[in-house]
């Protein structure tokens, strides 16, 4: 009735599709797949009391992901975790939707309903591959960490590089270097391992950029009191890799939570 077309007739042989039903059919389909995959998301498990569903970018799994999954079993045993995958535009409009309760990003992307605040700060380091060929410019695959990376990226480099390849993923730009014996910006959280097995080198005398890692929540959670507990998981996490060497204090951080409401 809502589409104003009649989808099927019953006869003597029993249901047919109509030509309107036929065509409405792959998009039926989609919505039945799309509901009960929702169904599945939102679903809490036998023996748990809600579920808390968190994205975070792959890397930072050792450091981050799994301290906080240590973190919340000892916390809140009864609460369930879901762990996704998924592109940061993607992951707030999943917030948006209630879909998703915490998201660990990059470059936030202002949205009613969501906070945002300063998680930790990387320091984003040039490495080439150390069998690398002449100078690291011949093959450079450019990071694209957001307008004001690619400022400080062009004033330090002006003319110097004019790459053919960028990638907005940690994961194809590591991937990249170490494939193709090529060099990049990337976070010294996510290249440490392999400086030390010496597959990579960083190189010397270029400037250490700061790249802030932001954390996203809902204003108003569903479950506001797991919801506590897991941010102040990630916040006290965050505070002792302020000790570490891959990470700097926030307040160094390029001041771009200014642009976020």
């Amino acid at each position: 009735e809502q589409l104003g077309r009649k989808l099927f007739v019953r006869d003597s042989d029993g249901v047919r599709l109509t030509p309107a039903g036929r065509q409405f059919l792959p998009h039926a389909s989609t919505i039945t797949r799309t509901w009960e995959q929702s169904r599945q998301d939102i679903a809490v498990p036998d023996g748990y009391e809600t579920l808390l569903r968190l994205t975070a970018p792959a890397y930072l799994w050792d450091s981050i992901t799994s301290p906080w999954i240590d973190w919340m079993r000892a916390k809140r045993p009864n609460v369930a975790l879901r762990l996704e995958g998924s592109f940061p535009d993607l992951a707030i409009d999943q917030m948006a939707e209630g879909l998703l309760d915490i998201c660990i990003l990059y470059l936030p992307r202002p949205h009613p309903g969501i906070v945002y605040e300063t998680l930790a700060v990387d320091q984003v380091v040039l490495v080439q591959h150390r069998d690398q060929l002449g100078s690291w410019t011949n093959n450079y695959i450019l990071m694209d960490w957001g307008l004001e990376f690619r400022v400080e990226h062009d004033r330090a480099f002006a003319g110097m590089v004019k790459p053919a390849i960028s990638a907005g993923l940690v994961f194809i730009g590591l991937q990249h270097v170490l494939s193709q014996k090529a060099a990049a910006y990337l976070p010294l959280s996510a290249v440490s391992t392999h400086i030390q097995r010496g597959e990579l080198k960083r190189v010397e005398d270029t400037p250490v950029f700061q790249r802030p890692i932001y954390l996203a929540y809902p204003e108003n959670p569903a479950s506001s009191d797991a919801l506590d507990v897991a941010l102040t998981g990630l916040r006290t996490l965050a505070r002792n890799l302020s000790g570490d060497q891959a990470f700097a204090e926030s307040d160094r951080a390029f001041s771009m939570l200014k642009h976020v409401s």
